[in-house]
């Protein structure tokens, strides 16, 4: 193993837990995102709905019936690990072209940070433990093939960067001088019936100030403090409550699938030993190579 300190950070090798775990939380929720237009296909996704398309026609109702039973069947494939780099870039291929087919708007920093989350698994390796591919290669789920640290690396700094840009947004923004913006946004077409609740309670808009630079203080503060050790379990329930609280406020809860991707700050090794005590032990102490 290398000494040096970069290669020892970046590209050394490492169990492959951390980013099974990251992929089968990411599929799960793909699975509950995608499958909210499950009853809508032919609405949202055909040419008897209501599309704009912005490059292909709109398919047929059954086409459209096709692709998108097809699209799941990728991300439970991306879930489980099966026939993995086929079903990651099935994933991406038609949640491309079925976002072409709608109002394809501007790419948030969710659709971005997702694609890139998407595009880095598919060449992770996150399928060589906890998988039906896993499975397929040595007999067992529970055995485990090293990976490199790098795309474990690249997700974990792009979430930084992304806490970091959205951070730097609220300190240019002159709306977000004070408490007015969150106090519009619990009235606004993106509130809540949490949010609409607190909002009727008598706060002033020194509170919603104080409120706007707690998040501007600590969001830039806690998405650095995530890579050291000392300062990662506070910053890890700060960011997660942030993200929750959008949620449950604001009906931004496209953002929750970081919260299992913050594993991916931890030591690999660390989430190794964590995966091994909690399987009865059961993922075995050294890789396997794969027999079949």
């Amino acid at each position: 193993m290398s000494t040096n300190p970069w290669d020892h950070f970046w590209l050394r090798t490492v169990p492959p837990h951390a980013l099974a775990l990251t992929r089968i939380a990411l599929g799960l929720y793909l699975l509950v995102y995608a499958g909210l237009y499950v009853p809508n296909i032919s609405m949202v996704f055909s040419k008897e709905g209501l599309v704009f398309p912005l490059y292909f026609d709109p398919p047929s109702v059954l086409s459209s019936i096709i692709i998108y039973w097809t699209f799941l069947a990728c991300i439970i494939g991306l879930t489980l690990g099966a026939f993995y780099r086929i079903s990651v870039f099935g994933t991406i291929t038609i949640a491309l072209y079925l976002w072409q087919l709608q109002l394809h708007g501007f790419p948030t920093s969710y659709n971005r940070i997702l694609l890139f989350c998407l595009l880095v698994l598919l060449f992770s390796g996150a399928q060589r433990t906890l998988s039906f591919d896993q499975w397929r290669r040595s007999g067992s789920i529970w055995h485990w093939e090293p990976v490199s640290i790098l795309p474990q690396r690249l997700i974990a700094l792009q979430i930084t960067v992304t806490f970091l840009g959205v951070s730097l947004q609220k300190w240019w923004l002159p709306h977000w001088k004070g408490g007015e913006i969150l106090a519009y946004s619990y009235i606004s077409r993106w509130s809540t019936p949490l949010s609409r609740w607190y909002a009727r309670l008598p706060l002033t808009l020194v509170h919603y100030g104080f409120i706007v630079w707690t998040v501007k203080i600590f969001q830039p503060l806690c998405a650095i403090g995530i890579w050291f050790p000392r300062f990662r379990l506070l910053s890890f329930c700060f960011l997660s409550s942030f993200l929750i609280l959008i949620g449950a406020m604001l009906s931004i809860w496209w953002f929750v699938f970081v919260i299992p991707a913050f594993i991916l700050f931890y030591s690999p090794e660390d989430v190794f030993l964590w995966c091994r005590v909690r399987s009865a032990s059961r993922i075995p102490e050294k890789p396997v190579k794969h027999t079949k």
